[in-house]
Parts: C-alpha cells; sequence; structure tokens
C-alpha cells in the first residue's frame, strides 16, 4: 500500500511538471496578432519580404545605425542572439531602419561589414514605403530626436536649411533640414529637398528629366494633374530681400550655400503670400489651425515611440506576432529562452481580436 501510494503521488507530480504552461518573459500578444507583410531593400540592394520566412521564427528590431545608445544596445544583443543561436535554421533576424535617410544600403553594408553583423538590415529608397510598415507595426517615430543624432558633424553641421511647402489648398509646411545630410561639396537644391523631406516623414514622387533633371511631380501624396492646371514651382530664398523667388534653373542648378540657404516648393494656383518664411514656426493652415499631412491618426495606446526608444518583435512560425520586447535592457538569455520555446515547443495561437496583454520582462 505504501508502494501504491508512492508512486502515485511521483507520478502526480512528473505528470504536473510536463503539464507546466511556458510563461514568456517578453510581453505576449494575448491573442496573436497577423504579422503584416512588407517588401524592402537589404544592406546588399536585394529585395526582401517578409513572406519569404513563412513557416520561421522572425525576430524584427527598429534600429537605426545614428543612434548613440539605446539602437546600438539592441544590435549587440541580436549580434549575441545570433551567434547563440546559429545552427537554428527556422530563425530569421531582420533590422530594419527607422532612418532611411542615414541607412541606405550602402551605407548599411559599410557599418554591418565593419561590426561583423551578417543579418539582414532593411530599408527603402521610397520613405513612403517605410512609413507604411512603420504604420502597420503601430510604430510612431520620433523623426525630432532622430535628426539631432549626429556622430560626423563638420565645421558647418549647426548650420540650418529649411524646405517650405505650400499646398494646393493653401495649407504649408516648414520642414527643418541638416547640413551633415548633404554632400561636402557642390549640394544642391535637390540635395536639399530629398533629405529633407525624408527626415520628416513626407513622401516624394519625382523622376529624371534627361534634359532638365530632378524633377518634383507630387509631395506627401499630392500630385500634381497630367493636365497641368497645377504644377509644383521651386523657390529659393533670397536673404538680402528677405523673401522667396521663383527660381529660374532647375533644382539641379541651385547651389546651397552660394546661391541660397532654403529652398520651398509651391503648388502654382496656392497663395505664394502664405508660403512660411525659414524659422517661421509651426506649419499652419489657411485658418491658422495646426495642419497635418502625414498619415492617418492612430490610438496612442496602441503604438510604440521609436527613436529615443525602440521595440522588437518576436513573429511565431505561422507569422504571428506573439512578443514585444521594448527598450535595451532586455535579458538576452531570456530572449532565447522565449526563441527556443517558439521554435521547438510551441504549439501556436488562434488569431483572435485585436489586443494584447502579457507579462513583465
Amino acid at each position: 500500500m505504501v508502494m501504491i501510494l508512492l508512486i502515485t503521488a511521483l507520478s502526480g507530480c512528473i505528470g504536473g511538471s510536463e503539464n507546466e504552461e511556458y510563461e514568456f518573459h517578453g510581453l505576449e500578444y494575448d491573442p496573436a496578432s497577423p504579422a503584416p507583410d512588407f517588401t524592402l531593400t537589404d544592406q546588399n540592394g536585394l529585395a526582401v519580404s517578409l513572406s519569404d520566412y513563412e513557416g520561421k521564427v522572425v525576430v524584427l528590431a527598429f534600429t537605426y545605425t545614428a543612434c548613440p545608445d539605446v539602437c546600438l544596445a539592441i544590435e549587440a544583443n541580436l549580434h549575441y542572439v545570433n551567434g547563440g543561436m546559429s545552427d537554428e535554421d527556422d530563425l530569421v533576424i531582420l533590422s530594419m531602419t527607422i532612418d532611411p535617410a542615414r541607412d541606405t544600403p550602402e551605407h548599411l553594408l559599410e557599418w554591418t561589414t565593419q561590426r561583423g553583423y551578417d543579418w539582414t538590415h532593411l530599408t527603402s529608397e521610397n520613405h513612403s514605403e517605410l512609413s507604411h510598415v512603420w504604420s502597420n507595426y503601430n510604430l510612431f517615430v520620433d523623426t525630432s530626436h532622430i535628426n539631432s543624432d549626429h556622430s560626423d558633424h563638420n565645421q558647418h553641421s549647426n548650420m540650418s536649411h529649411q524646405v517650405a511647402v505650400l499646398y494646393p489648398d493653401n495649407s504649408t509646411a516648414l520642414l527643418d533640414g541638416h547640413h551633415d545630410m548633404l554632400p561636402e561639396e557642390n549640394a544642391t537644391g535637390w540635395n536639399l529637398t530629398k533629405s529633407t523631406l525624408m527626415m520628416n516623414n513626407i513622401s516624394l514622387n519625382s523622376s529624371v528629366h534627361e534634359q532638365y533633371g530632378n524633377q518634383i511631380h507630387g509631395i506627401n501624396g499630392i500630385d500634381a494633374p497630367s493636365d497641368w492646371s497645377w504644377y509644383w514651382a521651386l523657390h529659393i530664398w533670397n536673404a538680402t530681400s528677405m523673401a522667396w523667388e521663383e527660381s529660374q534653373v532647375g533644382v539641379d542648378e541651385v547651389m546651397i550655400m552660394q546661391d541660397t540657404d532654403h529652398v520651398a516648393w509651391a503648388a502654382s494656383n496656392a497663395n505664394l503670400s502664405l508660403l512660411p518664411a525659414p524659422g517661421s514656426g509651426m506649419d499652419m493652415s489657411e485658418d491658422g489651425d495646426s495642419h497635418d499631412h502625414d498619415g492617418a491618426d492612430m490610438e496612442e495606446e496602441e503604438m510604440y515611440e521609436v527613436g529615443h526608444n525602440t521595440v522588437t518583435y518576436i513573429i511565431d512560425k505561422n507569422g504571428m506576432k506573439r512578443l514585444v520586447y521594448t527598450g535595451s535592457d532586455w535579458s538576452t538569455e531570456y530572449f532565447m529562452e522565449d526563441l527556443t520555446q517558439l521554435l521547438h515547443h510551441d504549439t501556436g495561437v488562434n488569431e483572435a481580436d485585436d489586443g494584447h496583454s502579457g507579462h513583465n520582462h
């Protein structure tokens, strides 16, 4: 009888251990949320889609190379994880930039090669593509913080440049640029326009004409009509007269610091008197209310702010967002334990309504 009771007790303990549910260290989506697909460009100039990794566990981190602190810590963590789990064929690590103006494929290749980071780093020359991905992943990108992070200032790094925009509905934008985003020599109005719009999350539709060079067709999704009833006209700032003047040459021929320090793009049918002067402050619409041209509103509690902070998702083999790690002070050991669980012991989850909850990490 004693032996029977002892065996029964041990059996119960063993059975309880085997059936114990794993508790994730990262914040767990409950219910899990489908991970939106995307197609971007890696550091080798190749197209990469999330759907390329169907059936694999994917780590998706949002970082940028000019970051002085948190993103560098994340990249170092991922380097440790990448090395420690190098034998896991079903594990993929992706880093996606939140600073495409600096993080071109060429720069990412040089940066990752120097540090021995051999996993995929993603960017896009089409800023609207990246903005769409950020929105799909509920990210608010703090561009003002990112734009302040410069690791290679030159003697002109504090010089101010701005790009003004006057939309056809007479609403305006005044966007801050940075001198160290321009070529060291012969910086043009096109260089200033492209870098400043990208840094401020403003999409740009342009083409290159064989004779006239770079031409702008649309700003922030507002394209000039094909019948030329209005068009985007280039203006340059005259520091002597303190006024905007329509440029007599193309944007590629406007030399920054020689011809002007600031440029503007105005819809030809708009009221040019509303074009904001450099340094004149916040964007204002015609009736004096602040005006936003930068995408749809999202509920604040559903978003993650990235820039001075960052977010790392773990997507399971079924393409579901299962875990999220915020900040950079998380344990790589706990992170790898969660990955091992999803790689080898996870039975998946059912998709359900939006929302998530989870465990502190």
